[in-house]
């Protein structure tokens, strides 16, 4: 009796630790299985695997479009054109619709005859290159890209002080020569713009059942002085202040393109720090100028939109004079366009910014989102009907030093979850 009771207990302790041992060797992780764990846990989130933006800013209705700045040489790359696709609605190009990369043939100068007559809406005689003259093939083939793609663009930048060659400036289209006339210079600014709007309007028809493409065009860009006062708030160093000596070329600009671009293109003036002070108050001066001319009966003006570059910092500037400018451009009649947004660390001087601290730049991205919201466009109001980041990744940005984008290598930022999470 004993003896098989104590078989009995034994034959129960056995089967308790091989149940204890089956157990405990269910929980022990082999080497591939390890290998699997420690794979996963290195992969990376990329831009793709995370919720669009555009689908919580354009398809929700809140905003027409959401766009990302782009070299026209790397717009056609897979992974770029798939993530500007799925995040946004809208590009810009960075350089390539400027006039040194459109008039770079004759930027060096030009050849008596590759030149031809022209007459200004003012009655004005002048020679003006041939159209074989004007570069348009990067805008042309960028255009080509968004059509396929279900894309569209805003043209940046018709009237510039920076990247526009001197030749276009100077007598006989020579850099050694003096500036030509405040007069000739007008009927060049006006022939350069009906050049632009015609051939982009004449591609659209060709190639795409005269649908746009280019929705919104950069007239003039940063024609304000930073170090605008309230009596002379001009940028004083350009080529065109230089020949003016005041704004007429400005708002003649806004009435040129008023002339040649298609009704439904918008038209926009387009600054940086455009919230500051002086150079704020500067830009509404800009704005009733053109405004003045709109009912002109010979050539009437047209702005449509108040583009705010936004290349801003973490504690710069603040919510209420950032939140000022939007409400005084809103106040004139005027939809906003957020053309180049990024934000940085502090000013280090110069061009150079400090990294900006990821929570920190998640916050006040997440700010301005809620800001944005709070001012979009109804059918009631004008406000803010779009945004474009200046670029899409850092190590691309030119502030790449100081990280002001959403994503980094193609992997969202907390920024990017600041601006998801800010949706309403």
């Amino acid at each position: 009796m004993k003896k098989s009771k104590i078989i009995i207990l034994i034959t129960l302790i056995t089967l308790i630790f091989s149940a204890c041992t089956k157990k405990e060797s269910s929980k022990t992780t082999t080497p591939e299985t390890k290998t699997t764990v420690e794979k996963n846990e290195s992969v990376s989130t990329t831009w793709m695997d995370v919720t669009s933006i555009k689908s919580v800013y354009v398809d929700t209705g809140i905003f027409e479009h959401i766009g990302f700045a782009v070299p026209a040489a790397n717009l056609p790359k897979e992974n770029i054109l798939a993530g500007v696709k799925y995040h946004g609605t809208s590009i810009t190009l960075e350089n390539e619709s400027k006039p040194d990369t459109i008039m770079w043939p004759f930027s060096k100068g030009i050849k008596e005859e590759e030149l031809e007559d022209f007459t200004s809406s003012k009655g004005v005689k002048i020679k003006v290159p041939v159209q074989s003259k004007l570069n348009f093939a990067p805008l042309d083939n960028t255009m080509k890209i968004c059509r396929d793609n279900g894309l569209k663009m805003r043209g940046h930048v018709l009237v510039w002080h920076s990247q526009t060659p001197k030749t276009f400036f100077c007598e006989d289209y020579n850099a050694s020569k003096g500036f030509v006339s405040a007069k000739e210079m007008d009927a060049r600014q006006e022939w350069y713009i009906k050049s632009v709007f015609q051939h982009t309007k004449e591609w659209e028809a060709k190639n795409n059942n005269g649908n746009i493409i280019i929705y919104a065009w950069d007239i003039v860009n940063e024609a304000i002085s930073d170090n605008a006062s309230a009596s002379a708030y001009l940028r004083d160093g350009s080529n065109w202040y230089a020949i003016y000596k005041n704004a007429d070329f400005i708002v003649s600009a806004f009435q040129y393109a008023n002339k040649y671009a298609p009704k439904e293109v918008l038209l926009a003036y387009n600054d940086y720090n455009e919230f500051q002070g002086e150079k704020h108050n500067g830009y509404l001066k800009i704005i009733d100028l053109i405004l003045a001319e709109k009912n002109n009966p010979e050539l009437p003006s047209r702005i449509d939109i108040a583009g705010m570059q936004s290349h801003n910092q973490t504690g710069w500037p603040s919510m209420i004079e950032y939140e000022t400018c939007i409400k005084n451009f809103i106040a004139k009649g005027l939809d906003i366009h957020i053309t180049e947004l990024d934000i940085t660390g502090s000013w280090k001087g110069g061009n150079n910014f400090n990294k900006a601290d990821p929570e920190a730049q998640k916050r006040t991205y997440n700010q301005y989102f809620k800001l944005y919201q709070k001012y979009r466009k109804t059918e009631n109001t004008n406000g803010i009907t779009g945004i474009t980041f200046w670029g899409i990744t850092d190590e691309n940005s030119w502030r790449g030093n100081a990280s002001p984008l959403l994503f980094n290598h193609f992997e969202p930022k907390p920024a990017y979850y600041g601006v998801i999470e800010a949706a309403n």
